[in-house]
């Protein structure tokens, strides 16, 4: 891809990181100002998140472009998250759910499981994404989202347990 940047003409083959946060700094900043309304709140979110990214660059840089912006719209709207839960000091409690089987996806068309899983909360959604199509591991889910393992882990599990609820009273089998 030739770029022109101030009469120098440059080839490159994936965006450097001033284009991805030119690119990306408005739907982030939407996405972060949904959840705060305060603007400076949203501004450190949006910091927060390229932080984040930045870490990883190397990695992240040769995702395609929507999976790029999906990725960093997950990583602003978890530390908007984050600010939210500092700004109104609210604790949250994880209890323990019963344990969730295998959910066989095999027995249900494509389309029935996507738009199943685009009903999920964003928390739900969000691990399950990286989870699997995007192929993180518990740590590194652990490190975009800023929760620790054990709260990944049973995310993923709750995220599975409805997404079969959902399936099953979306009937939708095969």
């Amino acid at each position: 891809m030739e770029i022109c940047l101030d009469n120098a003409e440059i080839t490159e083959s994936s965006p450097t990181f001033e284009e991805i946060y030119i690119k990306n700094r408005r739907l982030m900043m939407y996405t972060a100002m949904n959840i705060l309304n305060n603007f400076a709140d949203a501004e450190d979110c949006v910091s927060e998140a390229f932080l984040r990214f930045s870490k990883n660059f190397e990695k992240y840089s040769k995702l395609d472009c929507p999976k790029m912006t999906s990725l960093l719209v997950i990583i602003v709207r978890n530390a908007a998250l984050d600010k939210y839960r500092e700004n109104q000091k609210i604790c949250l409690s994880e209890t323990p759910d019963e344990d969730v089987g295998a959910v066989n996806l095999d027995s249900y068309p494509f389309d029935s499981v996507i738009s199943a899983i685009k009903d999920l909360k964003d928390e739900y959604r969000d691990v399950l994404m990286l989870r699997y199509v995007y192929g993180y591991n518990i740590t590194e889910i652990s490190a975009l989202l800023k929760i620790n393992s054990d709260n990944v882990y049973k995310r993923i599990q709750r995220a599975r347990k409805v997404l079969a609820k959902n399936l099953e009273e979306g009937g939708g089998k095969t």
